[in-house]
């Protein structure tokens, strides 16, 4: 299995391209000019089917319905976010530079996996960050969106965000048993552990 990390957008939101020895691929969240993106699938003759979508902000959408068109993937997203997703001012869209909307193929809910090739990506409700924030468990791997920050955690002062809720998601992600590797929206890698022990937040 191998793990991409590509900065994209206008504020680098991170896109990751997960992908199995056989080649199939999941992307998770992409904002920005795609190609990039393009460039490094083709490089590695990856065969995207997924778009997973940690919640429905203007960074981590923008590029969804281009590269959904071009790999024809399925874009999947939590239960509680269809309103972010399709709402242009709830999303924060029509505030930099135009009017977002994305229709999710597939809506998820806590405990739901998807399985792609030989990865299993389970569903962890993490709400907060918006009401229908998401993170994807893959192995020992957490993709979380902007729930969890090396040294930090989402905003909560936007559309459908609650301080106290966050809160309670990241008590739930200091509480998972054993050790991972974090993968977040935005800025580097880090480990739960160190977050645990580091992180005033957690």
């Amino acid at each position: 299995m191998k793990i991409k990390t590509l900065a994209m957008g206008s504020i680098g939101t991170n896109c990751y391209v997960v992908s199995d020895d056989a080649g199939n691929a999941v992307i998770i969240d992409c904002d920005g000019d795609p190609r990039p993106l393009y460039f490094y699938i083709s490089e590695f003759n990856l065969k995207p089917t997924h778009i997973l979508l940690t919640h429905g902000h203007f960074d981590h959408i923008g590029a969804v319905e281009a590269v959904k068109e071009k790999y024809g993937c399925k874009v999947v997203a939590g239960k509680d976010e269809f309103r972010i997703l399709t709402d242009p001012a709830a999303n924060c869209s029509i505030y930099g530079g135009g009017a977002i909307t994305v229709l999710p193929d597939e809506l998820v809910s806590d405990g739901d996996s998807i399985v792609v090739g030989d990865m299993k990506f389970d569903v962890l409700f993490t709400p907060g960050h918006t009401e229908g924030s998401l993170c994807y468990i893959l192995g020992d791997n957490i993709f979380s969106g902007d729930t969890l920050f090396q040294g930090s955690c989402g905003r909560t002062d936007l559309a459908t965000g609650d301080w106290s809720t966050i809160l309670r998601s990241l008590k739930l992600l200091r509480d998972l048993p054993g050790d991972y590797t974090v993968y977040p929206g935005h800025g580097p890698s880090t480990t739960m552990e160190i977050e645990r022990c580091s992180n005033p937040f957690m």
